[in-house]
């Protein structure tokens, strides 16, 4: 398989969709983790647990199902399946080295912490930088070093 990299507006609306798309999977486990929260929480409390556990369980499942859904979905997903979350491999995109190599894990690390600036107004900075710069990167690759590229079969 070889890598294209695009510069027209087709690799930037893919980008787009593929966030929406890897943040809908992320919404459904969590919330699927949630539900689950709520059933622990009710036997909890029918158990003889105080009243505020039912609330409790659920948001703090719910929470850490964000965390570590995300960390899956940005970080040891794309580790471990050619440098693509879920979306990516649907959308027959990857993310890819400026040299065109198998990015490391610490630089998936690095686009994943920095996904919290590229957020900032409802994802507006980095969808505003994929959109300005030259290779469509947002901040998390810029600093990585890293490109989404199409995965041309």
């Amino acid at each position: 398989m070889t890598d294209a990299v695009e510069t027209g507006g087709g690799v930037v609306l893919r980008r787009y969709l593929q966030y929406a798309l890897d943040c809908l999977l992320l919404f459904i486990g969590s919330l699927l983790v949630a539900a689950l929260g709520v059933g622990v929480g009710i036997a909890v409390v029918k158990l003889g647990g105080t009243p505020r556990l039912f609330f409790d369980i659920p948001l703090y499942t719910y929470i850490a199902a964000v965390f570590l859904g995300s960390v899956w979905i940005e970080v040891w997903y794309p580790h471990r399946h050619g440098g693509a979350t879920p979306a990516m491999r649907w959308l027959g995109l990857r993310i890819t080295t400026l040299r065109g190599g198998k990015p490391p894990l610490r630089a998936y690390l690095l686009r994943s912490l920095l996904m919290t600036v590229d957020g900032i107004f409802l994802c507006l900075v980095g969808a505003a930088l994929i959109a300005l710069t030259p290779r469509h990167q947002r901040l998390g690759d810029l600093v990585a070093r890293t490109l989404v590229v199409r995965a041309v079969r």
